[in-house]
């Protein structure tokens, strides 16, 4: 992910104020939070209406901070984290590992898995080549059906 430009103002004053209260760093729940304080300062976070590529949504958070989103990088990222996690699409024939757990809801090594998979075996031509991957849950597979792309 490129760099976002870090925000300065109340935001971040009162995120720092609340830490002590916050859940874990980089938790689902703190990331949540993060998502509706950055982007819901401006608008409803349930505006969200289609599902786009990492590439689109860094363009779209990048877009958001320099009309006047503001909050701190780690603020940024989890807002990134959580469209990644809900609201993304991956090509998983050119997708690297480090772009697949948050999308997919897999583990870090079963995402390397399925690199060193496709590396061996070639591209996936369907989801049913893509279960055939050691490791990998298919339930969990086939509730992201939607977000994968050949």
């Amino acid at each position: 992910m490129r760099a976002l430009p870090r925000g300065i103002g109340l935001l971040a004053a009162v995120a720092a104020l609340g830490m002590a209260q916050s859940p874990a760093p980089n938790s689902e729940a703190a990331d949540a939070a993060a998502f509706e304080t950055v982007c819901g300062a401006c608008h409803g976070t349930s505006m969200i209406s289609d599902i786009r590529t990492e590439p689109e949504w860094e363009e779209t958070v990048e877009q958001m901070v320099s009309i006047g989103a503001k909050g701190p990088d780690d603020q940024l990222k989890a807002v990134m984290r959580v469209l990644l996690r809900t609201w993304t699409k991956v090509n998983v024939n050119t997708a690297t590992a480090d772009q697949l757990p948050l999308v997919l809801d897999i583990s870090e090594t079963a995402a390397q898995a399925l690199v060193k998979y496709r590396n061996a075996h070639g591209n996936f031509k369907s989801f049913d080549d893509l279960k055939k991957v050691p490791g990998l849950n298919a339930a969990k597979l086939e509730a992201r059906k939607d977000r994968i792309a050949f």
